[in-house]
């Protein structure tokens, strides 16, 4: 009986082990919005390209050639927007931790003269930590109006939806990075 327990004990240790030795990799592994450090990360790998995928889902293109209405019609299409705007309404909700640095250690602006330096956003923030909550709010629930849109398969709602999305955000860039642009001299 000893020796059954022994050989019993190894089996479930060698069993162990190999559990623990084995590793699950995902082939293609979605961005992880958690992983964005700075606000300009977050905006520039998951808010900019998942609100460009709803904005982008319906269009209407007048050419010479005629016009193109560019829409999503299958399944599969659809479910590509939705992921889309859940991705974008987990993004906003990252958005509103304002502690949250604007951008990493010497960073400098990409438009100098049009938008504030990464320093003189993160000011602007520091000073109002409410309105950026509040704009990275509205970007949720705009998002979520957009999801709602799509679950009921209404382009003609979504690009209304698109609109307030960017309306959105072009407000908050008013007031945190770009300011100056707006003020009478």
């Amino acid at each position: 009986m000893h020796l059954i327990t022994k050989s019993a004990l190894l089996v479930t240790s060698l069993l162990s082990l190999t559990a623990c030795s084995e590793q699950t990799v995902s082939p293609n592994p979605l961005p992880n919005p958690t992983s964005a450090g700075t606000i300009q990360e977050l905006m520039l790998n998951h808010i900019d390209p998942h609100a460009d995928g709803v904005w982008n889902a319906v269009s209407t293109t007048v050419t010479a050639a005629g016009i193109d209405e560019k829409q999503p019609r299958t399944d599969d299409e659809w479910t590509a927007v939705k992921q889309h705007a859940t991705a974008l309404i987990e993004a906003a909700s990252l958005l509103a931790d304002t502690g949250r640095p604007v951008a990493a250690t010497g960073v400098k602006s990409e438009n100098p003269g049009i938008e504030e330096s990464p320093e003189e956003i993160q000011k602007l923030i520091t000073a109002n930590p409410k309105m950026f909550t509040l704009y990275a709010q509205q970007l949720r629930v705009r998002a979520e109006e957009a999801l709602a849109a799509i679950e009921a398969k209404n382009p003609t709602a979504l690009v209304e939806i698109g609109g307030r999305i960017d309306e959105t955000c072009e407000q908050c860039h008013k007031v945190f990075w770009y300011p100056n642009q707006f003020k009478s001299n």
